[in-house]
């Protein structure tokens, strides 16, 4: 991958960009992200904050548990983003937002001890019961 990576919203409200590419881009399937997000499993692209910017403004942000805060299109609810108390080097967009999701790709499932009986995902790449252990 090469170049800027941009997202935003779905009325077009909040728009961010990347200029390096993704820490890390993982398949969550934890209850939070499913509510969130209104789907079964949420993609998840984790930037660097030092090279990540909101263009326009910053979503809204909700704190979702004692240990994130989630964000949103305060115009038209679109869920962009996520970020994590004790990960503040880094910023958590959700991959649907990117203008070319395919700019990225997915290394593995998290918190794949909660999957969806009925989600069937036919690829070969890792998953975690969890959060991905510390290398």
């Amino acid at each position: 991958m090469s170049g800027t990576i941009t997202g935003g919203c779905l009325c077009g409200n909040l728009r961010y960009e990347s200029l390096r590419e993704p820490v890390r881009a993982v398949i969550c399937h934890c209850s939070m992200c499913r509510k969130h997000s209104g789907a079964p499993a949420l993609g998840v692209v984790i930037f660097s904050v030092d090279a990540f910017r909101w263009v326009s403004h910053e979503p809204a942000w909700y704190a979702s548990s004692e240990r994130a805060d989630r964000g949103f299109c305060p115009t038209c609810g679109s869920p962009l983003a996520m970020r994590e108390h004790d990960e503040r080097s880094v910023i958590e967009i959700y991959a649907g937002s990117l203008d070319e999701p395919n700019q990225v790709a997915i290394e593995d499932h998290v918190w794949a001890s909660r999957q969806l009986s009925w989600l069937k995902v036919d690829d070969d790449l890792p998953r975690y019961p969890g959060r991905k252990p510390s290398a």
